[in-house]
């Protein structure tokens, strides 16, 4: 199996050396995307091995290298390179149409940077060591910015792609920093090593790592308040690359965050599990309210990401808390929501993301006013996209109901800590879960419901051609897995229960894991049974008229609700929340009765923009704007400050002593 995994990653690079290669010619073009989807079904393969079987993959080169550079692949690995190889999959098959109308530099460079993006997040979750673990992790960085600038370079998309490479990297250096720190007490800078000394480390230092780990992780993740890069870099990337980045991107995060709190640091402290929890909390709550603000699919989408990482590091704080407390069932419980949750965000975040780049396919737009009425002429597309915004919304029979099930299941038996702990919060919890779930289902209304529905509101819209075969594959590939996993979910829990199970000492499957199994085959069945008897009635006395026009000549594109009117009652109950920027003028200004124009704007940013970035950035500008003063150009000045420097670092050594 080791040699297999490693026939896997030449591939990818075979993959990407073949797009470089490939020439003007049609048959060239068509065997790369190929070759990239049989070196991804070769992945799937290797991870549903190191998954199911647990049996770790183990490569190590440190022999023949200066540095540390191994591989090792066990369950945890597997079941996230499992998520990347089965999303990158659909995105790949989706890429083949999508960059038909790329010129021939822009379509070898996206086939060229594409599987060493997807290369570089199999080295994040196969790494051994800190070294590998760091290059994946800034490859992953690097390689994604060069796939966003693609589509083009103009001032906004720089301005935006700044904006996500300071914060990665800003993220990159808390993670190195938490490694580093292992340094004095490990004897090497391997996993392994890391994993024997963690447990032992001083307790104010297994919390700094803590924090380290939560910060540069939760930066990547998009945690709030460090998540103001995923509505600036998703809408300006291709499609596919915006469906993997949020699809199993922030996964790796997750990953990463997983394998230093559980792994490398030993148990958890509960109150570590608190910590995540409420910041799981806010940003599920802040993620879904600035999600249905958004008329922009894409960036609506990015927020709900945002929404769907605070869930699962909700969960994964529960998890903490019980295991902390010496719970390990309930423990494994939220994990296995944890777990379950991830794989469904990635399967119907991927597919919405696909479908709004199949939208702007055919319409070349992505904002909600301008569309309407596409599923006339997208009929597979809207019935793909349906699919996708029932599963994220928690509908029954769908994957993202049986998730938030266990889910609030965890919250509900939190419970259990009151009397050892007088906590009695968790079960309280579940209220706002709840109203995060409904302001979920409120907002994919929104985005089916103007996007699909109703009359086109533009040109581009009425006149959407089909889109292409590969892309309707794509669609419906991942559509068929999200109904698969709704109605029978024991197919995905229980290998995660044994996931969960090697993390924390669970003892059998948790019996809510086991009632849902059960019982959604058998709620399927009736279902249909009960839609099939009622279309059958229905055909028989079926008729079709014209919709009530109030009385009207006709309906028309105007007579229907916006995404702005359809989300303004919630955007008026949550105000505080937004507090946009609203502006009124009056033209001519001395008459307000009898006005010439009436100009209304309303300008959203998020108070964290407002409140702790742009404050943070006027101060990072105007210390610079001080210290340009010492740019002097005299070369004695900068002697002069070489020597104050050394001087310092001196004194500073001698008073450690």
């Amino acid at each position: 199996m080791e040699r297999l995994f490693l026939f896997f990653l030449i591939t990818l690079l075979l993959s990407a050396a073949a797009a470089c290669l490939a020439g003007a010619r049609p048959l060239p073009r068509k065997l790369v995307p190929g070759f990239l989807v049989f070196s991804l079904v070769l992945g799937l393969f290797v991870a549903g091995r190191a998954f199911l079987n647990g049996a770790p993959l183990q490569l190590d080169f440190t022999g023949n290298l200066p540095f540390a550079f191994a591989f090792a692949v066990d369950r945890l690995g597997g079941f996230f390179l499992l998520l990347i190889c089965g999303l990158a999959a659909p995105a790949a098959l989706f890429s083949v149409s999508y960059t038909r109308g790329y010129s021939s530099a822009r379509w070898r460079w996206y086939w060229c940077l594409l599987p060493l993006f997807i290369l570089s997040m199999v080295v994040v979750v196969a790494s051994s060591t800190v070294f590998l673990f760091m290059l994946g992790w800034e490859l992953m960085t690097l390689l994604s910015a060069g796939l966003i600038l693609v589509e083009g370079d103009g001032e906004e998309q720089r301005r935006n792609l700044f904006i996500y490479l300071v914060m990665m990297h800003a993220g990159a250096a808390a993670v190195f920093a938490g490694f580093l720190l292992f340094v004095p007490h490990a004897p090497a800078l391997s996993f392994a090593a890391l994993r024997a000394t963690g447990s032992v480390l001083p307790g104010q230092l297994r919390a700094v790592i803590f924090f380290l780990g939560l910060a540069g992780f939760g930066m990547k993740a998009g945690i709030v308040p460090l998540h103001i890069w995923l509505p600036k870099a998703h809408p300006i990337a291709p499609s596919p690359v915006s469906a993997l980045m949020s699809g199993v991107m922030l996964k790796t995060a997750v990953y990463g965050f997983i394998r230093v709190t559980f792994d490398l640091l030993g148990p958890p402290q509960p109150w570590w599990g608190y910590v995540v929890l409420s910041i799981g909390l806010v940003t599920a709550v802040l993620g879904i309210l600035y999600a249905l603000a958004e008329n922009t699919l894409k960036r609506l989408l990015a927020y709900s990401s945002v929404e769907n990482i605070g869930l699962i590091f909700l969960a994964l704080g529960l998890a903490m808390v019980f295991h902390g407390h010496g719970l390990a069932d309930l423990a494994a419980l939220a994990l296995l929501a944890t777990f379950f949750h991830a794989l469904n965000h990635t399967l119907f975040k991927g597919l919405l993301f696909l479908g709004a780049g199949a939208v702007h396919f055919t319409t070349h737009t992505l904002d909600m006013e301008e569309l309407g009425g596409l599923l006339r002429q997208l009929p597979r597309t809207g019935a793909a996209f349906l699919i996708g915004c029932s599963a994220i919304a928690g509908l029954p029979l769908l994957n993202g109901f049986a998730g938030k099930w266990l889910l609030f299941m965890s919250l509900m038996k939190g419970s259990a800590l009151e009397a050892e702990v007088h906590f009695p919060v968790l079960p309280l919890l579940v209220g706002v879960v709840g109203l995060v779930s409904a302001l979920a289902c409120a907002c994919f209304v929104q985005l089916f419901g103007i996007t699909f529905l109703g009359r086109p509101r533009s040109a581009q819209a009425a006149e959407a051609a089909s889109t292409p075969l590969s892309m309707d594959v794509a669609l419906l590939l991942l559509a068929g897995a999200c109904i698969v996993l709704g109605v029978f979910p024991g197919l995905a829990l229980r290998p995660l229960f044994v996931l969960a199970a090697t993390i924390v000492p669970a003892t059998a499957m948790p019996a809510d894991a086991v009632s849902i199994s059960r019982i959604m085959p058998v709620v399927a069945a009736a279902v249909a049974a009960s839609v099939c008897l009622a279309w059958l009635a229905l055909r028989r006395g079926a008729r079709s008229t014209e919709t009530w026009a109030c009385g009207q000549p006709g309906l028309t594109p105007r007579m229907q609700y916006t995404a702005t009117s359809f989300s303004k009652p919630l955007r008026f109950v949550f105000r505080t929340v937004y507090r946009p920027d609203r502006t009124l003028e009056v033209e001519p200004a001395g008459q307000p009765y009898f006005p010439a124009a009436i100009t209304y704007r309303s300008v959203r940013t998020t108070s964290f923009e407002k409140t702790l970035y742009r404050p943070a950035v006027d101060l990072v500008i105007s210390v610079a704007r001080q210290l340009r003063r010492l740019h002097t150009g005299n070369i004695q000045a900068y002697l002069l400050y070489i020597f104050l420097v050394i001087l310092s670092l001196l004194l500073m050594l001698r008073f450690m002593q």
